[in-house]
């Protein structure tokens, strides 16, 4: 009992701490720590989650936390995007970030060893779940334009469609 009340008090301040002035000095300190946290205390999890701060492609130099994430999402956006990387620049030229970007995502650079961990122990993060930018089943809002475009080509090829089918 006392060490869940240690806990949460811990919490509390390190939250009205990170809405004051939370600047990179307290995360380069304190921010693997962080990390770690969500990996192993399953009751504080979404907590910490708050707390966290990664590099994104919104902003060249000042990390971003998940909250500040979800605000900017698209309107129909239901994943959280990431890649990951040895350096947000290795992250960055991935061909796989350069198509979300161009679709206009905003895309979040897990570039240390723990960041992997710390997003697969966060199931999701308010409602909204994790996709891994390189891997299989990254999907997008086909915009109308692009859909005429592509009803249009399959009505075009459906005669070679069908001749090869046969």
């Amino acid at each position: 009992v006392i060490r869940k009340k240690l806990v949460r008090k811990t919490l509390d301040m390190i939250k009205k701490i990170a809405e004051e002035k939370y600047n990179d000095t307290f995360w380069k300190e304190f921010g693997t720590n962080v990390k770690l946290g969500v990996i192993e205390d399953h009751s504080n999890r979404t907590r910490l989650a708050k707390l966290l701060r990664f590099q994104s492609s919104h902003h060249a130099s000042n990390l971003t936390s998940l909250d500040q994430y979800v605000e900017r999402m698209k309107e129909k956006q239901d994943k959280i995007y990431f890649m990951a990387g040895a350096s947000r620049k290795e992250a960055e030229s991935s061909p796989f970030v350069e198509r979300l970007l161009k679709k206009g995502y905003e895309v979040i650079y897990l570039t240390e060893p723990v960041d992997e961990y710390c997003i697969q122990a966060l199931p999701e993060f308010d409602g909204k779940r994790f996709q891994n930018v390189a891997k299989e089943g990254v999907k997008f809002e086909e915009s109308e334009k692009s859909k005429e475009s592509r009803e249009a080509l399959e009505k075009e090829f459906e005669p070679l469609l069908n001749w090869m089918k046969d």
